[in-house]
């Protein structure tokens, strides 16, 4: 993080002091109270713009939104990838959806409540995630993509892997 931001006032660059606040902030037309930060000029006093500490402070807002709506956490989303040993396109496409839309998640966007409980249930069930993956492996571009997550979920759910023999024989 930068130790120096430009004060308005002091019309310099200047070092800055923080300070914990309850925020209170609307978003959805509702009300949500989080614990940030706040940022002061450390010469003058004043408060300062530290776009780090801002954009932290929004995360803090979406995440006080997530838990009052019941909306997975960020912290899942980013986990469903590699808990299947999956792209972010190949798991949208896999999942009907716009080929960006799960990347836009895991960058931050907020998923409707429909798309969050998709989600959650993907996080929880690796039973539904296979089902999802063998039903719909049709709609993935690579057929690799199909079979390193095919090999993830067996190993979550303990399926065991085909023999070589079993594969030859499925392929032919």
């Amino acid at each position: 993080m930068n130790k120096t931001v430009f004060c308005a006032e002091c019309r310099k660059d200047v070092n800055f002091v923080t300070k914990e606040t309850v925020f209170k902030r609307t978003l959805k037309d509702n009300e949500y109270s989080f614990i940030g930060l706040e940022t002061y000029c450390a010469e003058c006093g004043s408060p300062i713009y530290v776009s780090e500490i801002e954009d932290n402070n929004l995360s803090l807002l979406y995440d006080a939104y997530r838990k009052a709506n019941d909306i997975i956490s960020l912290d899942e989303i980013l986990s469903i990838p590699k808990k299947y040993a999956i792209g972010k396109r190949p798991l949208s496409l896999l999942l009907g959806w716009g080929e960006q839309t799960f990347t836009r998640y895991c960058n931050g966007d907020m998923p409707s409540k429909q798309y969050s409980d998709i989600l959650r249930r993907l996080y929880n069930e690796p039973i539904y995630y296979n089902e999802l993956l063998q039903n719909n492996k049709d709609r993935m571009k690579s057929n690799s993509s199909y079979e390193k997550s095919n090999i993830a979920v067996k190993n979550l759910i303990g399926i065991p892997e085909n023999s070589k023999i079993e594969t030859v024989i499925g392929y032919l």
